[in-house]
């Protein structure tokens, strides 16, 4: 197995990171570690190439990187208030008074229905023992 200080593990596996460039592009490194978009072989590819890139091209991948943490970072910030948003609607859809009221009347309404049905049994056993 290759030597620990130059192997990293993370949640996407091994990935074989020179001292050297961990050192000299740290915060590079840690972006590309961090990167979504990428598979770990990709990942591997950028961590090889990364000391004989040009200076344009490490912006340029740097670029990149930042730009794709900071739209991961809008769009969980986005789903985030769209979750709270959507909580907040639906307390505010549930309103407790009047479902307490929709709930007292129904048991209005049942009691109401039940004397009328012991009035009409009374009155079909009257009319039997008219029989």
């Amino acid at each position: 197995m290759a030597d620990p200080a130059l192997v990293t593990k993370d949640e996407q596996g091994e990935l074989n990171i020179p001292a050297d460039v961990a050192e000299n592009f740290a915060e590079l490194v840690a972006l590309i570690k961090a990167s979504r978009s990428m598979d770990n072989s990709e990942r591997q590819y950028w961590v090889d190439v990364l000391p004989i890139m040009s200076e344009d091209q490490i912006l340029n991948l740097r670029g990149i990187l930042d730009n794709e943490k900071k739209q991961l970072a809008e769009a969980a910030s986005a789903y985030s208030e769209g979750m709270e948003e959507n909580v907040k609607n639906v307390g505010n859809e549930f309103d407790e008074a009047a479902f307490k009221e929709k709930k007292r009347a129904r048991k209005e309404a049942e009691k109401l229905h039940e004397q009328e049905e012991l009035e009409h049994e009374a009155n079909i056993l009257k009319e039997l023992e008219g029989l």
